[in-house]
């Protein structure tokens, strides 16, 4: 894939806990790596596969892969954290905030989770609450996908999620998606999820 441009965002599995509902083993998105919003909203974001997924049992035939549905829900998933990312940096602007102060609570928030310093107590909790609040609101369900799946994924793979906001609809959001374990291309394609809105409100 010829990787789209996107801002260093680099956000461990903290912050990707408070934006999406799904938890182990079903997260299927480890880090957030990088975000853009133009010249059209794009996100990267990666997942490490073990092999001690619950889901890899020694009962199946060698060599253990990646089933193809949950490859999918992990394309979902990052999705919907480009939703969410959409979603309320256009709500910050439509009440006179800054859609940079999205990024502001996240990057803070991943630097507290760390312990680290350089945490600002206070700054963006009322973005981040309303997110974790919104509940079933803050994810797209799938409408439809036209994904080709070209290889299959093992232990030990990291996928590569880049996701973008091709184009919108009153209800529905398209995407186009690709995934690369490293450097070749796992899948590829669109999908369609419902739109996410009202995360602030």
């Amino acid at each position: 894939m010829a990787q789209t441009k996107t801002d260093a965002l680099p956000l461990g599995a903290a912050v990707v806990m408070l934006l999406l509902p799904q938890r182990p083993p079903l997260l299927l998105v480890d880090r957030i790596e990088g975000y853009s919003r133009a010249p059209r909203p794009t996100l990267h974001a990666s997942r490490a596969v073990s092999v001690n997924e619950p889901f890899f049992s020694a009962e199946l035939p060698t060599p253990p892969m990646l089933p193809r549905a949950l490859a999918l829900e992990g394309i979902v998933q990052a999705a919907n954290i480009l939703q969410i990312f959409v979603a309320v940096q256009r709500e910050l602007e439509a009440i006179g905030r800054h859609a940079a102060e999205l990024v502001s609570a996240l990057r803070n928030a991943d630097v507290g989770y760390r312990l680290e310093t350089g945490f600002t107590p206070g700054l963006g909790e009322d973005i981040l609450a309303a997110i974790t609040m919104s509940g079933p609101a803050r994810t797209g369900s799938i409408g439809a996908s036209q994904l080709r799946f070209l290889r299959n994924v093992f232990p030990g793979d990291v996928l590569s999620y880049e996701i973008r906001l091709i184009r919108e609809g009153a209800d529905v959001q398209h995407f186009e998606a690709d995934v690369e374990v490293r450097g070749q291309t796992v899948a590829q394609g669109m999908l369609s999820l419902s739109k996410v809105e009202g995360l602030l409100r």
